[in-house]
């Protein structure tokens, strides 16, 4: 097989909106000056040794290869001052990558969404319409989109505190 290396910054460009916030008003004004996210993507190699499987991390790679897993992880700062309510942190899967299926789930601070029609709508569970034949008859109905069809991660966090840092990430496949 022919394993063509894969300039990261070709995968970036589908990481220009890096990250949504959006916040009850505050007096402190704009987004910008409340939040700071710093975004990584990182390769993650995993070994198989004597029956043990084992990850290493390498971080910020140069190139990866088709097959090769990333993580993108973004790190969300409350730099307001103040507790912020109802932070949206959003993600493009990039391009040139498809989603693996693994984000740091939900808990009762936040909760993960998935988008597969470009951001414009978000479910724990992305739908799509899939017309089958059943018992001779042609049938509309909802199924599970595959994962692989998600095209972002979106966490909705119920509130940042004051200076609290928070790492959320997931994992994407290059194509």
């Amino acid at each position: 097989m022919n394993r063509t290396p894969v300039v990261l910054s070709s995968l970036w460009l589908g990481l220009t909106v890096m990250a949504v916030a959006q916040t009850t008003p505050s007096t402190s004004g704009t987004v910008n000056k409340a939040i700071k996210f710093v975004l990584a993507q990182d390769l993650i190699k995993i070994t198989t040794a004597e029956g043990k499987t084992t990850e290493q991390v390498i971080l910020a790679p140069k190139t990866v290869l088709p097959n090769d897993i990333l993580r993108e992880e973004v790190n969300v700062t409350n730099i307001s001052g103040q507790v912020l309510n109802g932070v949206l942190v959003g993600i493009p899967v990039p391009k040139g990558t498809e989603f693996s299926g693994q984000a740091t789930p939900s808990n009762e601070r936040w909760k993960l969404l998935y988008s597969i029609d470009g951001g414009k709508s978000y479910s724990a569970t992305p739908t799509r319409t899939v017309t089958v034949t059943e018992n001779g008859k042609s049938v509309t109905k909802q199924v599970a989109a595959p994962t692989n069809t998600y095209t972002h991660v979106r966490w909705t966090l119920a509130t940042l505190k004051k200076d609290e840092s928070l790492k959320l990430s997931f994992r994407v496949k290059v194509k």
